[in-house]
């Protein structure tokens, strides 16, 4: 009689990198960009501008440069396809474009509210063709394309398959304004310290409205990518000329934003944030 020896193989265990993707995105996200971040914070009075400069927009590019490696690495090049293919989702709602306009110009408004209760008024210095070339290099090599493949078409999805659009929007928000905390130790007058509590509680406000429309448009990062740049213009032309008198301003844009955001989420809801779409969801 011939003996047969069974053997019984268990499945593979899934990695830690596959089993937490968000968590390990946000600690390489935080981990490289800070790498470069925090030594030109520490030394930056003795190095050239250019550098400063360089590794400002490096580092600005970290989150969707991170993701894209992430998906490659976990899914293959045709998950890789799937998230680039989400930046060419142009045939949405004429009205998303409409409510980018929208928020841009509530982030505007608030300056002239500012100067009515007493706050600096801003010297404005910009031609039509410097509007559009601001608008286009915050695009890329700014923060709207460098950015937002990590915090909207990686980290968001996954963690609404877990939470709710609401609170997946704070999360990633959250983690989005702290991420831009070194920035703010360079000490120049246009980024004082003193703007970053306001500023990153912008960044968790804004959120909201980015998960509204990332879902309402069935996954559209071109929409995310446009409110980016879209909303970066007035901080530029607007708000940075008033210098370290700023953060009044900024808490005031805060208030607005959270009023906006409060009206939106009981208009559609804190667990979809769409009365239109489900909520853009990966398991993977």
């Amino acid at each position: 009689m011939a003996l047969h020896t069974l053997v019984v193989t268990r499945p593979a265990q899934p990695t830690s990198i596959r089993r937490h993707p968000v968590a390990w995105f946000f600690a390489l996200t935080f981990g490289v960009t800070w790498g470069m971040w925090l030594p030109m914070a520490a030394f930056h009075d003795r190095m050239p501008g250019t550098l400063v400069f360089a590794l400002t927009v490096l580092g600005s590019l970290v989150p969707s440069t991170m993701a894209i490696l992430m998906v490659a690495a976990l899914h293959g090049r045709t998950e890789v396809a799937r998230l680039l293919r989400q930046l060419l989702m142009w045939r949405v709602s004429v009205g998303w474009y409409a409510a980018i306009l929208a928020l841009t110009a509530l982030v505007v408004l608030a300056i002239p509210l500012s100067i009515l209760l007493g706050g600096p008024a801003p010297i404005v210095v910009v031609t039509a063709a410097g509007l559009v070339s601001m608008f286009l290099f915050s695009i890329f090599p700014g923060s709207a394309l460098g950015e937002e493949l990590g915090w909207r078409g990686f980290a968001l999805p996954r963690l609404q398959s877990r939470h709710g659009a609401l609170a997946a929007s704070l999360i990633v928000g959250g983690v989005w304004g702290t991420y831009h905390f070194p920035l703010f130790l360079l000490g120049a007058p246009i980024r004082p310290l003193t703007l970053f509590l306001p500023f990153a509680l912008s960044a968790v406000i804004m959120s909201i409205f980015y998960t509204w429309m990332y879902n309402g448009t069935g996954g559209s990062l071109l929409i995310a990518v446009l409110l980016h740049a879209a909303t970066n213009l007035p901080l530029t032309i607007v708000y940075a000329p008033v210098g370290e008198r700023v953060v009044p301003a900024f808490w005031l844009l805060d208030a607005m934003l959270a009023l906006a955001a409060l009206i939106l989420v009981r208009r559609t809801g804190a667990a979809t944030l769409s009365r239109s779409h489900a909520k853009q969801t990966t398991t993977r």
